[in-house]
């Protein structure tokens, strides 16, 4: 469960940067550098424990480095997160046990090797089942905590660094996703047996005629779904099983200092499903979370609601990212804002940069560094500094301020096993991307509120405080979900979902036989009555683009002369606007449904009322049809948001639309402490915050406005500018 809201005061506001990745920087630099970090208002430094630098030979532990900068931050004032890092894994341990490393889908072994970010090499460990890998990961772990928890500077245990399986197979690929060892393969049939009971169960949903649960085969291919999704799903557990020993264990030997791991957000745009983990899952057994994020809408609405409440950090703030090859940017103050200021909105409560001292080994070099290669500083040095001096007087009150995506009323559904199976549709992630950051992105830049809404979540029915839901590209859905969609539009919310919502019935293991599917079409009154692709639709542009057909179906494709239609196609709403659709249409049908929406005078969007809710039903990726034109879109959710009883918080210039974001943060009473604008374009932007009452002044550009006499302020901001407002008494 969430840390409660009473307990996270105890969490502090983390202001600081990673420093030491053995073996840089070198021993010269770090009395000048670690002074230097307080000089310049940091309080926070993390340091890396790397199993093959401190465990070079079994049971030997190798310390005096880490121990000289735990005494130099304790000298300096400073908080200490220690990183343990167990993917850069010894030499020894596969002298002794040959069979512990990862096999991948074609069979082939994984083999650990240096790599720019674990350049002392060992990356990317063993496999996470192999028994007796385990037990030394566990070991060291062990050593580490008791060693080091007797240090006074030391505050948290980073206990995982951006879990994946490895980089080099980060991207989703048939052929090289693992882990296939024989271990991995054993334990995949303890899962089989505790999800199913029976071969028959398993057997009627994955369409077998197996014998025995010993008879499954670790399934390579995606195309088969049922037995796909399961095998990563079993990889998703068992990652989750890896995070909640690790913090048990710093727990069992530290159970003073904080415990947390970071991830970079499963947004499938860079980790996902098929190699990473599952967000939500690996935060419950933390007692704060963090990432490694930039400012994105999608990314940190990602990791604030995988947070569940709990305290979130970025981690690791890759604001001065870059390579040999690319140098970094130069970062002044003002784009320094527009990158914190956002993160400051969603809710994030704190910062390490990604690093202090800039690299010098590899071709990381010369970039991430808030300092240059030789110490001295730079443009984003001084902005960092700027920031937090005109912060620290506001920090505490800034630190207890609940931000809007805590209690945001609009959800945007994502299901990890949903997220699969369009794996196995398209054996890629990007318009299952595409559709979920359009709506994203076009909620964010319309000031609705939002949070996501993980799978898991809905089968439990835990919707409390949602008005909106959004089901971006729900194809597959358990029964359990489907329950609680219906359940709760009949209780009153309202319900926004795409083509072919239930289209695949998870449970059965077998294509529904209507749309919406796992008897919503029954239960709503309403129906896909045909359905096609857009490639397929009779358009004036056809294209050459990916259609997503393999096999006998391009073959087919290929024999009718190509495609008529398009990714996208555009169709009209009931007031005459044009809104976008993509990859999927649907012709829909039913009694009592109002049209909100046709094309060429086929009814592909609907509404209806289902019991005291709602549902509006679209036949088409409404989202994806975002990225071409987001107008159509921007009328639909704001008209959609205010059946919901959901209003945005600003007004806009109707001339200037999606070009200005505003957070209001409130103290935990509920009275408004702060306000974080955000605006983008070429031209000001006059806005109007409601129900923020009183004197504000400008943090950073020292504006200062005052709200009328009904609480609204009204304001005149120029493009691109992030600013912090701080109520003032008076």
């Amino acid at each position: 469960m969430p840390t409660s809201a009473a307990a996270t005061s105890e969490y502090p506001f983390l202001w600081g940067a990673q420093y030491y990745r053995a073996p840089t920087p070198g021993p010269e630099c770090w009395e000048a550098d670690l002074r230097r970090m307080r000089e310049l208002g940091l309080r926070d430094a993390k340091f890396w424990v790397q199993w093959r630098w401190s465990e070079r030979r079994p049971g030997e532990y190798y310390w005096d480095d880490l121990d000289q900068l735990m005494r130099l931050a304790e000298q300096n004032g400073l908080r200490v997160t220690l990183n343990l890092i167990l993917d850069t894994s010894p030499q020894w341990l596969f002298d002794q046990h040959p069979d512990a490393y990862m096999i991948d889908a074609r069979g082939h072994t994984v083999p650990c090797k240096p790599n720019v970010c674990r350049q002392i090499g060992g990356y990317p460990g063993p496999c996470y089942s192999h028994p007796q890998a385990l037990a030394a990961r566990q070991r060291f772990f062990a050593a580490a905590a008791e060693h080091f928890r007797a240090f006074p500077a030391l505050a948290m245990w980073d206990v995982w660094n951006e879990p994946e399986h490895s980089l080099h197979i980060r991207a989703a690929d048939a052929l090289t996703q693992v882990c296939y060892c024989p271990h991995c393969q054993a334990a995949f049939h303890h899962y089989l047996r505790r999800k199913y009971q029976t071969i028959e169960k398993l057997n009627a949903v994955w369409g077998r005629c197996y014998l025995d649960f010993n008879e499954c085969e670790a399934p390579v291919w995606p195309q088969c779904v049922a037995d796909f999704i399961d095998w990563r799903e079993f990889h998703l557990d068992k990652m989750a099983g890896e995070a909640a020993w690790r913090l048990a264990t710093v727990k069992q030997h530290d159970p003073k200092r904080v415990r947390y791991l970071h991830v970079v957000p499963n947004t499938t745009t860079c980790f996902n499903p098929v190699t990473g983990v599952d967000d939500f899952q690996v935060a419950e057994p933390c007692q704060v979370f963090g990432a490694s994020m930039n400012n994105d809408p999608f990314t940190v609405a990602q990791v604030v609601s995988a947070a569940q409440g709990r305290v979130t950090y970025n981690a690791e703030w890759h604001l001065n990212w870059g390579m040999t090859g690319l140098h970094p940017r130069v970062i002044e103050l003002p784009l320094f804002l527009r990158e914190i200021l956002p993160q400051l909105g969603w809710g994030v409560k704190g910062f390490l940069f990604w690093q202090f001292h800039a690299e010098v080994l590899g071709i990381e070099a010369p970039a991430w560094g808030l300092v240059r290669t030789d110490g001295s500083d730079r443009p984003v040095t001084r902005a960092a500094r700027d920031f937090m001096a005109k912060l620290t007087p506001h920090l505490e009150a800034l630190r207890q301020a609940v931000a809007p995506a805590a209690h945001a009323p609009i959800g945007v559904w994502r299901s990890r096993a949903n997220d699969l199976f369009h794996f196995a549709m398209h054996d890629n992630f990007q318009s299952l991307a595409a559709d979920v950051t359009g709506f994203v992105n076009s909620l964010y830049w319309n000031n609705l509120p939002q949070r996501i809404v993980s799978g898991q979540q809905l089968a439990a029915g835990a919707l409390d405080g949602l008005r909106l839901l959004i089901l971006p590209c729900g194809y597959y859905l358990l029964q359990a979900e489907a329950d609680a969609l219906d359940a709760w539009v009949r209780a009153g919310g309202t319900l926004l979902c795409e083509a072919h919502t239930g289209g695949y019935d998870a449970d059965r293991g077998r294509h529904s036989t209507a749309c919406p599917g796992l008897g919503l079409a029954a239960s709503w009154g309403f129906r896909e009555e045909e359905a096609t692709s857009s490639f397929h639709l009779n358009l004036e542009r056809q294209t050459d683009g990916d259609t997503g057909a393999t096999g006998d179906a391009l073959k087919a494709l290929q024999a009718a002369g190509g495609a008529t239609g398009d990714e996208y196609f555009p169709f009209t709403l009931a007031d005459g606007t044009t809104i976008w659709g993509a990859r999927q249409f649907a012709a829909l049908a039913g009694e009592d449904i109002a049209i909100e929406g046709t094309f060429n005078g086929v009814p592909c969007l609907v509404s209806k009322s289902i019991g005291k809710g709602r549902v509006i039903y679209a036949g088409t990726r409404l989202g994806q049809g975002a990225t071409k034109d987001g107008g159509g879109l921007r009328a639909l959710l704001l008209k959609t948001a205010a059946v919901a009883g959901v209003t945005p918080a600003t007004t806009t210039d109707a001339a200037a639309p999606e070009t200005t974001h505003v957070d209001v943060l409130r103290t935990p009473a509920g009275a408004p402490a702060f306000l974080i604008t955000t605006t983008r374009g070429q031209e000001p932007v006059r806005l109007t915050v409601p129900g923020v009452p009183g004197h504000w002044r400008g943090l950073y550009h020292g504006a200062a406005a005052t709200a009328g006499a009904k609480g609204e302020l009204s304001l005149t901001l120029p493009p691109n500018q992030a600013e912090l407002w701080v109520s003032e008494p008076g």
